[in-house]
């Protein structure tokens, strides 16, 4: 019998799109990645999460600048999740950039310990 790969039709919606980025993040296919959050933001442009995960993937793919400038946009569509600030706090370790490295972190912890205060 042989092997047939079924067809995964093209996503219609924002969330879709963010979906299939997803699965193509983590199985390393960066780019192809960053083009589904892309077309998400065009469907969606007050997608946190879109601007988010292109934010993680840029990263990956070295891009400090847009991966700062879409984890920026995503913690201005959604001030109080708290890893928007933990990933950008990463990404500006590594564009050394310490001091707001550690201003991020400190915002994440804060929103943590409000969050388990309830």
């Amino acid at each position: 019998m042989a092997f047939e790969r079924r067809h995964i039709e093209e996503p219609t919606d924002a969330a879709g799109f963010i979906d299939r980025g997803n699965r193509y993040s983590r199985n390393g296919v960066y780019h192809k990645a960053i083009d589904d959050y892309t077309k998400a933001i065009e469907l969606e442009p007050g997608s946190a999460d879109a601007f988010y995960n292109r934010g993680c993937s840029w990263y990956e793919v070295d891009k400090l600048d847009d991966s700062i400038a879409d984890l920026t946009r995503a913690i201005e569509l959604d001030p109080l999740a708290d890893h928007y600030y933990g990933q950008r706090a990463l990404v500006y370790i590594f564009n050394d950039q310490p001091d707001l490295a550690q201003a991020d972190e400190e915002v994440c912890q804060d929103l943590r310990i409000r969050a388990q205060e309830g």
